[in-house]
């Protein structure tokens, strides 16, 4: 899929003709010993580094990049002063005095959502496009990041990367697996198909629907895909808005996750194969939850295992923009059997049996 992708990953910023040597906050002397680069939480000494790299930086995340832009020191700045740090972590590596000026600084930024064991890189710098010895920044900087992730209670660190992007072959090499393939869906607002709401269609969400979503998930997503996206938490908020549609039959046939960013919404969709006639219908009465003043574009992510959706989306204007992976890393390993259990299983080995003469 080749869209113009004026896009999330023109949104790399490396698309500089030249690569700046970063201010590391630290001079060398002939008298000062060399040091192995030093990876840390951000703090306010980092400022002036982290205003440099976020122009020469890849969102790993379309959603975020599209929607919201990255700000990476914005948000780092939001995270130190807020109690808790609401979920956003941001590590910055200094130099080892041993390192070319170019190669000396990066940084990193992780998103948790909640109380979820999913950790989402959303941020990396510098771009890989940078030069020579990028890539051993990013292996430094997303080593340290699971660490701390796993530290946290994050049992899986996610990343998204265009399909056809180097940023998958490095990512790879860091341990990654791609689980997930999506196409992204556009249209500008003022040529979105808006549909009425006719009584008893598309709704908001309830505490009481959440089984049946979560029913609805497991039974159209393959399982490769429930571990990288992890079930629907649907929920309200200024931002997140969750519809269904159970007309007809009175089963739920689809879910709808509605997100407003500062720069534009995404939505995504799951549909029961049964409601696939009621698909373009559905997406439809969607975009009318955005009203009638919304004029920022509107991005859809379409799972490959749902792509017959292309077809409705398309019928109401959308138009393909690009393609990206979801790559897992996993930082914990599956015991298949407990402790205790292999405890016993090697003291019976070893046991000597006697029995009477």
């Amino acid at each position: 899929m080749n869209g113009s992708y004026g896009s999330w990953c023109a949104l790399r910023y490396a698309t500089r003709n030249t690569f700046r040597p970063l201010d590391t906050g630290r001079s060398a002397s002939p008298t000062q010993s060399v040091q192995s680069p030093v990876i840390r939480p951000f703090d306010l000494r980092d400022v002036p580094l982290v205003a440099q790299l976020e122009n020469q930086g890849t969102p790993l995340n379309a959603e975020l990049a599209l929607t919201q832009k990255p700000h990476p020191l914005q948000s780092a700045l939001a995270s130190f002063f807020s109690l808790g740090n609401r979920g956003r972590y941001t590590f910055v590596r200094r130099a080892s005095l041993a390192d070319p000026p170019e190669r000396r600084a990066g940084l990193v930024q992780m998103r948790v959502r909640g109380d979820s064991t999913r950790g989402y890189i959303t941020f990396i710098a510098p771009a890989l496009s940078a030069g020579d010895g990028v890539e051993d920044i990013w292996a430094d900087l997303v080593e340290h990041v699971g660490i701390e992730a796993g530290r946290g209670g994050v049992h899986h660190l996610i990343a998204e990367a265009p399909e056809d992007g180097d940023e998958v072959d490095v990512l790879r090499r860091a341990g990654f697996v791609i689980y997930l393939r999506q196409d992204i869906y556009h249209v500008e607002a003022a040529k979105a198909h808006r549909a009425s709401l006719p009584e008893g269609a598309l709704r908001a969400c309830e505490d009481a629907d959440t089984w049946a979503i979560q029913q609805l998930y497991f039974n159209t997503a393959p399982r490769l895909a429930q571990l990288a996206e992890g079930a629907p938490q649907p929920g309200h908020t200024r931002a997140r808005r969750g519809y269904v549609d159970n007309e007809d039959t009175g089963s739920l046939g689809a879910y709808v996750e509605l997100r407003r960013g500062s720069h534009g919404a995404w939505f995504n969709l799951i549909v029961h194969p049964d409601a696939e006639s009621r698909a373009a219908r559905i997406v439809s009465q969607a975009l009318a939850q955005l009203g009638p003043d919304w004029d920022k574009p509107i991005y859809c992510g379409v799972r490959r295992y749902q792509e017959w959706l292309h077809r409705p989306l398309e019928s109401l204007g959308f138009a393909a923009y690009e393609s990206s992976v979801l790559m897992v890393k996993h930082l914990v390993a599956h015991a298949p059997q407990p402790e205790v259990a292999l405890a016993r299983a090697a003291v019976l080995e070893h046991a000597k049996i006697t029995t009477p003469g």
